[in-house]
């Protein structure tokens, strides 16, 4: 089967690893996969290439594309004859699918990730224009039943919607480094405590809420160290939060690392302080590493953060509630070990990413919804 893959993200996140992972697993299993990706992310064309798989960048933008890479895409579809172009993330879904539909493709699959957006005034007019464009889509991949069950009630048929959760490769977590080496690579004392958040800094992600939780958290532990593992708009706002709290000694913000998931067995704790998402690479990876969570309640999370059981879920904003939860952990190494064990076992049930792509075949060689 030949297979068009499409996304937008302006640097690489949780869509770069649904996408990579899914795309190399399909190559394996025999499929032909092309990728359009945003000439933003040329940096990261090499891991699809490495896996056999062709990269088309092209230039475009969070919801413009120039007229050349829109004529190159339909260009694209209607020469090389694809059995099915597969949209990913919601800004390339709005112009992906029209462009698809207008050059005949002759199936077109979409996976938004989440069904937020950052500017709820604009949520109403999102949902009218996930409506419609949904007649152009033969079926739509929801990470997470809740948010299928929203597009449900947004009237897009049910028979349109699968659930197929975000998947990891579970054995690339069996041999990691020791947390004394993770911590001695990232400039960190192994004898104080670790809490580590992995993501993007953006008004998504809430780092204010991660900066109001670790102030918070140094009031009865001094010693603790927080990173953060990522880039984005919000760095240098956030950086300069740390200043101005004077907590530079605690709060490491570390950019971005390529395979973060490696530096996550440095950490006693890893945390979520996301308003909306999906289900989260980065949660489903520290339960991989058998590390506890706190996280958020949003969206997919309850679906992976088992509260009480895998890791503690907060309501979105309650920082100190956050901090509550983490000192918890902090606390009681024996509650922290067993939920850890907890949240792998979880992980392997339940996100494995030879599930997610059989339950992915399966629709594409049209066997109905995924289940």
């Amino acid at each position: 089967m030949r297979i068009l893959q499409i996304y937008y993200e302006p640097i690489p996140s949780g869509q770069t690893v649904h996408v990579v992972s899914l795309s190399k697993g399909l190559v394996l299993r025999g499929h032909d996969v092309s990728v359009v990706l945003p000439d933003l992310l040329q940096s990261i064309a090499h891991e699809y290439r490495d896996g056999g798989i062709e990269v088309i960048s092209l230039p475009m933008w969070k919801l413009f594309w120039p007229v050349k890479s829109m004529v190159t895409f339909v260009n694209l579809i209607q020469f090389q004859k694809y059995d099915l172009v597969h949209v990913h993330s919601q800004e390339a879904g709005v112009i992906a699918r029209g462009l698809a539909h207008l050059a005949g493709a002759r199936r077109v699959f979409y996976t938004p990730q989440t069904v937020d957006i950052r500017n709820n005034r604009w949520q109403n007019a999102y949902i009218l224009l996930e409506y419609m464009l949904a007649h152009l889509t033969e079926q739509i991949f929801s990470v997470c039943q809740v948010d299928a069950d929203r597009m449900v009630s947004w009237g897009i048929p049910e028979e349109k919607v699968s659930v197929i959760p975000n998947g990891i490769e579970l054995s690339i977590f069996n041999n990691l480094e020791d947390r004394y080496a993770a911590c001695r690579r990232l400039g960190l004392n192994p004898d104080y405590p670790v809490i580590m958040q992995v993501g993007r800094l953006s008004p998504q992600k809430d780092p204010e809420m991660f900066l109001n939780g670790a102030h918070r958290v140094l009031r009865i532990c001094p010693n603790a160290q927080l990173v953060w593992i990522g880039e984005g708009p919000l760095f240098n706002r956030v950086q300069s939060g740390v200043k101005t709290l004077g907590l530079q000694n605690n709060i490491h913000l570390l950019g971005r690392i390529d395979q973060a998931y490696r530096c996550m067995v440095a950490a006693d704790v890893v945390t979520l302080t996301s308003r909306w998402e999906g289900v989260p690479y980065s949660l489903l990876e520290a339960m991989a590493c058998s590390k506890p969570v706190v996280s958020t309640a949003v969206n997919g999370c309850p679906e992976v953060v088992l509260n009480s059981k895998t890791g503690f879920l907060v309501d979105v904003g309650d920082a100190s509630g956050w901090a509550d939860r983490v000192l918890q952990l902090l606390a009681n190494p024996q509650l922290a070990k067993s939920m850890g064990s907890a949240g792998r076992q979880h992980v392997e049930a339940k996100f494995s990413l030879s599930e997610m792509l059989s339950k992915v075949e399966q629709v594409y060689i049209g066997k109905g919804k995924a289940h």
